[in-house]
């Protein structure tokens, strides 16, 4: 299953209760104020219902900082 980036930014953005636009795949946490502590645990409830429990089998996406991360992380595990 292949990984789009613009379904990846809109659910991160749907998560973080923020307008799509304001996010492009070199978005890191500290550019996004709601990408705080609690806009992360969405941000991974996200990619849980998205993608079948991910966070679970692969760890490194609690310490993904960047769309661009998460995306990497997807490709490689999705």
């Amino acid at each position: 299953m292949a990984v789009d980036i613009g379904q990846l930014i809109t659910g991160i953005a749907e998560a973080l209760e923020v307008d799509p636009s304001a996010i492009n795949p070199d978005s890191r946490s500290s550019d996004i104020e709601e990408w705080d502590s609690l806009g992360h645990i969405s941000v991974m409830s996200y990619l849980d219902r998205t993608y079948n429990e991910i966070t679970e089998r692969v760890p490194d996406f609690a310490s993904a900082t960047s769309v661009q991360d998460i995306f990497d992380l997807l490709n490689q595990n999705v």
